[in-house]
């Protein structure tokens, strides 16, 4: 083990401006880069033919990976009616090219017709993973936000639509497993950037609405401002101190209800006591969609815009440890480090910049990677494993912690990740969905099935979230794109050892982009382009 940051990286820091359901545990249900005021290098044209490449020159001087011409700068897509109509990536390391190949292959993969919710028809939806048959309310958020909101919008759009339900005419809630519900506004205000679907914002902003309404009366505590309710990705009594697991009844955390242990059985809501981190970040950050889903409506931002700014005050006041230099898992029980929480607290902007500085220095990571609960927990160790949900490495973990450091310019953290990603990918020819801290093998952890018997369980093959994770780190970190309302900015950086990418097909709202970056040469370092018009893109950008 050791510390995710040296002490002159911190430096760096304080100065710069900063799961078949059984994998589902039994339930139910380099230096910143700098922007840059050079013209920006944008080739637009109308909009796109039923052709892959256009504008070729003559004849072709490829680059050293073969993936774009030096002379014309256009993308040369080997195998081009294998990439029509997707996002096609490439870059002269031939496993993170590898890797996002086989990533894609496994969200595709877990495409299937279903009809749920709202979704009254059967349509193309995306599943949790390739053992599971229905996509799970947080899993569909965060694929959708991660990457399948580029990689096919319409089926982003009817898994969204499949975890709804209606409470009157032209009213909706988010359904599902209840804690983690509201990370539905996260995945639904991504899919309605990147399409610009004015009646889906209809719908998104009534779900959201209505949603934290309700949990505001279920599982908000008014004396701390937080609310009750499991981590993210936590529905595994494994994710838990000792005091849930003892004489639990089943491995799904809902046993807490029927606990012998449990002395307080008269919690308003559901009942469940904790406060975790990456949950109380979602809450806080859905308040803030709902503000930009109203202004874009033209409806009242203020209300939500304030209880925002509450949230991300208690989130520092019960959660953050002076002592620790870091955020607690959860709230006044717990001073574990959570992945996700952490993920969040920094990409949300919760942190301010001394204590962003702090949990990049402090943040401990395994050789494998990040583990999704650290450390794991006594009882586990004791039988000389890990739990299911805490000292493992889930990858979605890693992919929102390796986020978190890119944006904060630790771009160490970043690659670290990114490419222990790949290299499990390309070793085992799949994205599976946990793995084991010390080894890197697929493993599925220890975890209670009852008040005495603890087992060890199964590692979930092909599974989405860890697919979309990957793809979240070449779409927003490696390709640098933050999509906005109506833009799109591409800041990129390119991991040490790859000194040239390509990507096309990359489309938000009217606009079709092609991004070729290479290192070193005078283009631009950045650029925006307006996602309200319909054109295609050339960019050619250069990282230092």
């Amino acid at each position: 083990m050791k510390p995710f940051f040296k002490r002159s990286v911190c430096m760096l820091l304080l100065l710069s401006t900063m799961l078949t359901v059984a994998c589902k545990d039994n339930l139910p249900t380099t230096d910143p880069l700098t922007t840059t005021t050079v013209t920006q290098e944008v080739t637009t044209t109308p909009p796109p033919s039923d052709t892959t490449d256009s504008s070729v020159c003559k004849e072709h001087t490829p680059s050293a990976s073969g993936s774009y011409c030096t002379v014309c700068y256009t993308v040369i897509q080997k195998n081009s009616k294998d990439y029509k109509n997707m996002v096609y990536f490439s870059c002269d390391n031939e496993t993170l090219t590898k890797a996002y190949k086989i990533a894609f292959a496994d969200v595709a993969g877990n495409i299937k017709d279903y009809r749920a919710g709202v979704l009254t028809k059967s349509a193309p939806c995306i599943m949790a993973g390739g053992e599971y048959n229905t996509p799970w309310t947080r899993d569909a958020s965060i694929n959708v936000w991660n990457a399948v909101a580029l990689m096919r919008p319409d089926v982003a759009k009817n898994t969204l639509l499949s975890v709804l339900k209606t409470t009157g005419r032209n009213s909706y809630q988010i359904d599902g497993e209840y804690w983690d519900a509201i990370i539905w506004a996260i995945g639904a205000e991504q899919y309605i950037n990147v399409t610009h679907d004015v009646e889906f914002t209809k719908i998104a902003q009534s779900a959201i609405s209505n949603s934290l309404a309700y949990y505001e009366r279920t599982e908000y505590d008014a004396e701390d401002g937080l609310f009750r309710g499991g981590a993210v990705y936590g529905d595994g009594i494994a994710a838990y101190p000792d005091q849930y697991a003892i004489g639990a009844p089943s491995s799904n955390v809902m046993g807490w209800l029927s606990n012998p242990n449990n002395t307080n059985k008269n919690l308003p809501g559901v009942g469940l006591p904790m406060k975790a981190l990456s949950t109380n970040c979602c809450y806080y950050q859905a308040y803030v969609i709902l503000a930009r889903l109203n202004a874009a409506l033209a409806m009242d931002t203020s209300k939500p815009l304030a209880k925002a700014e509450a949230m991300k005050e208690a989130i520092n006041k019960a959660f953050w440890n002076e002592e620790k230099g870091n955020y607690d898992y959860l709230a006044y029980e717990c001073d574990y480090q959570e992945a996700i929480g952490l993920g969040f607290v920094l990409m949300f902007g919760i942190a301010d910049e001394r204590q962003a500085a702090l949990v990049v220095q402090n943040t401990q990571v395994t050789e494998q990677g990040i583990g999704i609960v650290w450390p794991s927990f006594d009882r586990y160790l004791e039988l000389d494993g890990y739990g299911r949900h805490a000292g493992v490495i889930w990858p979605h973990g890693q992919a929102f912690w390796a986020q978190a450091c890119a944006q904060y310019d630790y771009y160490y953290g970043y690659e670290y990740e990114l490419f222990l990603m790949a290299d499990k990918a390309v070793r085992d020819n799949q994205f599976y969905e946990i793995y084991h801290p010390d080894t890197g093998e697929a493993y599925g952890g220890l975890q209670e099935v009852g008040s005495s018997t603890v087992t060890m369980h199964h590692s979930c093959e092909h599974q989405t979230w860890s697919a979309t994770g990957y793809l979240s780190l070449i779409y927003y970190e490696l390709l640098g794109a933050n999509i906005g309302t109506d833009s799109v900015t591409f800041t990129p950086y390119l991991p040490e050892g790859v000194n040239e990418a390509t990507v096309s097909g990359f489309k938000v709202g009217g606009a079709n982009i092609d991004v070729i970056i290479v290192r070193g040469g005078d283009h631009a370092s950045t650029v925006t382009i307006d996602t309200t018009k319909e054109a295609n893109h050339r960019i050619i950008l250069s990282v230092q």
